[in-house]
């Protein structure tokens, strides 16, 4: 993936182009899990690179205060355009590990913000499956599998001309 600045802040649901040490963040508590879930693009110096991160707060005891769920790292090329070069999730490094990475961490990350947008926390598992399923159709895990378009119907030409034998 090589795209623009503009671009990539449309990828990652910006919608602004970000200044260097300017950040876009979302933010929503759940009470009844008593998660937060923060998600943010925040620019480098001198806009040298941009980050998208999500984490989600836990207030309960016994568990890690802080779960870090996304790492997406882009740094511009020599001809000025931008490019992904680091995606974790959930610790897992998903570089070259699926096709379109960086794509698919873009929609990853823009389907997070999408729930917290609408006020619910991102089911992280079903998005994974969603946007990052490994699968090499390049579609991740939106390939639905059904009688439709497994098989390809008989016809008998004669019948459907209307000629009988």
């Amino acid at each position: 993936m090589r795209v623009e600045y503009k671009e990539l802040m449309e990828q990652l649901g910006v919608g602004h182009i970000l200044s260097a040490y300017e950040t876009r963040p979302w933010f929503l508590y759940d009470e009844e899990k008593n998660i937060s879930c923060s998600a943010e693009v925040r620019a480098g110096p001198g806009c040298a690179d941009i980050e998208a991160e999500i984490q989600f707060l836990h207030d309960d005891e016994g568990s890690d205060p802080v779960e870090q769920i996304m790492l997406l790292r882009a740094l511009p090329l020599r001809d000025g355009m931008w490019s992904p070069k680091v995606l974790f999730v959930r610790g897992e490094d998903y570089v070259n590990k699926v096709y379109d990475w960086e794509g698919r961490g873009c929609n990853f990350f823009r389907a997070c913000i999408a729930a917290l947008q609408m006020g619910e926390l991102p089911d992280i598992d079903e998005l994974l499956e969603e946007e990052l399923g490994d699968d090499d159709s390049g579609k991740g895990g939106r390939r639905r599998r059904g009688k439709i378009g497994k098989k390809s119907p008989s016809i008998n030409a004669a019948n459907l001309l209307g000629m009988k034998h």
